[in-house]
């Protein structure tokens, strides 16, 4: 009766340990993406606007300032000249953009359209990445 009690004693201790173990691991993984996370650092310069066609395009420079590997998943621009109905978003999965530590991408962003928009107006450019940061500058 002793060994019956001590074997499923023994399989009690071992299941709770696992699962004690499976949690550890799960609470490691979510310690290192909010690490991963919190160390994206990407600056945005030498923005450029253009149009042609009724289309605006965006030429800039996204340099990786933090210390892991950075890739942008969607532009948001705002046309703050306008009133409403001036915010338009630009997927950039097609061609991604991946910043190693420490490099630098000129980045040609999709053309968009917003109406009555000029490229000369103020903008606000607002770019999201796969980790779920944003990272934003005001343009002319």
């Amino acid at each position: 009766m002793v060994l019956v009690i001590l074997f499923f004693y023994f399989n009690v201790y071992m299941f709770s340990l696992n699962r004690d173990m499976d949690f550890q691991d799960v609470i490691a993984r979510s310690e290192q993406l909010d690490a991963d996370r919190n160390a994206e650092q990407v600056t945005i310069t030498n923005v450029v606007m253009t149009q042609s066609s009724g289309q605006i395009y965006i030429t800039c420079i996204l340099i990786n300032n933090g210390s892991v590997p950075v890739q942008m998943a969607r532009l948001w621009v705002q046309d703050n000249s306008l009133p409403q109905h001036n915010v338009v978003n630009l997927a950039l999965i097609t061609q991604p953009v991946l910043l190693q530590p420490g490099s630098r991408v000129v980045e040609t962003c999709p053309p968009f359209f917003i109406e009555g928009a000029q490229y000369s107006d103020k903008f606000y450019l607002w770019f999201v990445t796969f980790r779920g940061n944003t990272f934003s500058i005001t343009v002319n």
